[in-house]
């Protein structure tokens, strides 16, 4: 068709199409793990990587988490709101710096946050066990770019 605006002839030659839908598949299978858990994909990412500076010994502040999660910061904010209000999480200032906001686990969440990784950590195995070793390695090497590329 002369006129159509479409610059592929085909959906899936779109690589915002695929990146769509492939981002709907994941977030269905997310949805299905942390049903059980009883929190959201935001709240699940807050918490795991809570937990990932907790190893890496990285502040624990609400700015480090917006920066390395990628979640605005009203939306990271009332995420931990909530996590508060559901007693997996507490905030106080931060004792390096008085303006910054800290974030820890309560008892509860540090239970929580660990079942919840390992079940999500399967559930990325599975979802991404189509590809062979060497796809799934330059699968996120071109991802990590792409990121790098639209910060």
């Amino acid at each position: 068709m002369a006129d159509s605006p479409f610059k592929h002839g085909e959906a899936d030659a779109s690589p915002g199409f695929l990146l769509w839908k492939i981002t709907a598949l994941w977030q269905r299978r997310l949805a299905q793990v942390l049903g059980e858990f009883a929190i959201t994909q935001t709240q699940y990412a807050i918490l795991a990587s809570l937990r990932w500076f907790e190893e890496q010994r990285e502040p624990p502040t609400q700015a480090h988490l917006v920066e390395h999660a990628k979640i605005d910061k009203m939306t990271l904010s009332k995420a931990i709101r909530k996590l508060e209000e559901d007693g997996l999480l507490v905030r106080e200032p931060a004792p390096e710096d008085s303006r910054a906001v800290s974030v820890r686990f309560t008892a509860r969440g540090r239970k929580l946050v660990q079942q919840a990784v390992v079940a999500i950590e399967g559930a990325d195995d599975e979802f991404f066990c189509a590809l062979g070793e060497r796809q799934l390695s330059d699968y996120k090497a071109l991802t990590r770019k792409l990121i790098a590329g639209n910060e």
